[in-house]
């Protein structure tokens, strides 16, 4: 099976630095959530090297301060599953950036709990 993250398109890019892209998630559970994915076709966190997970950090408070603008949510929820038993399903690394609202909180842990069965 072909790596759906390895065929991003340019146009899907919102925002990007030399090792990930930032992209809409195509199942958001959230108004806003998006999802930063490595360039490099790395498993999971634990595959990414130093370089990359400082460019991480870099790329996130950029898409944060992205989501602010355009959806100004009230906090934000950050969430990687590495491996098959935490719920990933897609292996290739991607972080997702869920915004949050106040009152969103019905139903939030079912919504994250079973966001591996629907990617």
């Amino acid at each position: 099976m072909e790596c759906p993250f390895c065929a991003i398109k340019p146009e899907q890019v919102l925002l990007e630095n030399e090792h990930f892209v930032a992209i809409r998630d195509i199942r958001p559970i959230s108004p806003g959530h998006c999802l930063i994915v490595s360039r490099r076709h790395a498993r999971d966190f634990f595959e990414l090297s130093a370089a990359e997970a400082a460019s991480l950090h870099g790329l996130s408070l950029k898409l944060r301060g992205f989501l602010e603008q355009e959806h100004h949510p009230d906090g934000f929820k950050l969430l990687m599953n590495c491996g098959a038993a935490a719920g990933q399903s897609v292996f290739h690394f991607h972080l997702h950036l869920i915004p949050r609202y106040t009152g969103d909180r019905k139903n939030f842990r079912r919504l994250v709990a079973s966001l591996g069965e629907v990617l």
